[in-house]
């Protein structure tokens, strides 16, 4: 299916039309669709049949051979991802951002989220025995990121795993991170911005490093689309959506504490959606159409941010 970009600024968006608001924490999208085909031709019977209402057929539905998901359900997974830290970790004073890896390639996603789970036990118990650390900073909710290495590092796995505290997020060190892992190296990180750090994962689950960006250009007249990125004060380059291979079918790509805030969805008109906005900064618009020329539904999505 052809997905076109289209200049935000030759569409306008009246008062009156439906749109649907969606709010994620500090963020809120206003999402306006032209040509919407809301009906559906086909109803799921099982996980291996379907019914065609076109033709009153019952059929057996096509499996991928592929061991991997297909990167457009990775990318839903990955937009339901921001969405879950955008409304729960509002407040970066009291997140804390980990990342911790394998000294030994681990190629079992499944064994990685274990071993998180059995991780966030031992940090639990670690906070329960610290005097000097208030009640809300021994309880937190957690979400756990698995990131794919890819083949150049033997498709090893590790995880991110931010941690949302009840309270000021503690110090905790990073070789007791490290000693509680016991795994490979840890790094920690402080929290600046929800959604900064929502659009870090959805590119860095995304993309990959292009090794050969050093190449004459003579050799890489056929490479990929790439992006520039600055890691550790090095400009690098990668392969736009590249990772989202490395991602095994029936994964999932992150876990997460019971119970955490999910975004609210909205029907309204526009003027109703942008008092709803306030005085909230305009900070992305996109817009494209999806299916073929002149034909195609319409999507128009703007991203607003609560002035802190």
């Amino acid at each position: 299916m052809r997905v076109r970009k289209v200049n935000s600024n030759d569409v306008k968006i009246h008062d009156s039309v439906q749109v649907k608001l969606k709010t994620a924490g500090n963020t809120s999208v206003v999402q306006f669709t032209a040509g919407n085909n809301k009906t559906c031709s086909v109803v799921n019977l099982s996980k291996d049949t379907y019914l065609d209402k076109k033709t009153g057929e019952v059929k057996q539905k096509k499996k991928s051979q592929s061991r991997y998901q297909s990167p457009k359900s990775v990318r839903k997974s990955i937009n339901r991802l921001m969405d879950l830290i955008r409304c729960n970790a509002t407040d970066s004073a009291k997140c804390k951002w980990l990342t911790v890896t394998y000294e030994e390639v681990m190629t079992d996603g499944k064994q990685a989220f274990l071993d998180a789970k059995l991780f966030l036990r031992k940090l639990k118990r670690y906070l329960a025995k610290q005097t000097d650390f208030s009640a809300g900073q021994k309880s937190f909710q957690y979400i756990t990121i698995a990131e794919p290495q890819g083949e150049s590092h033997g498709n090893s796995w590790h995880l991110h795993i931010l941690l949302i505290f009840e309270d000021i997020a503690p110090f905790i060190a990073n070789d007791t991170i490290s000693e509680l892992w016991s795994h490979g190296i840890t790094s920690t990180h402080k929290v600046f911005d929800a959604d900064g750090l929502a659009l870090h994962f959805k590119v860095y689950l995304s993309d990959i490093e292009y090794e050969d960006a050093n190449a004459d250009d003579e050799d890489n007249a056929d490479k990929p689309a790439t992006v520039e990125k600055i890691v550790n004060g090095v400009s690098k380059q990668f392969l736009k959506g590249e990772r989202l291979k490395y991602y095994p079918r029936g994964m999932n790509l992150y876990s997460s504490s019971r119970g955490m805030k999910k975004p609210v969805v909205e029907e309204m008109t526009n003027k109703e959606a942008m008092t709803r906005v306030g005085d909230a900064e305009l900070v992305y618009r996109e817009t494209y159409s999806i299916g073929a020329d002149n034909k195609g539904n319409l999507v128009d999505k703007r991203y607003y941010k609560k002035k802190m």
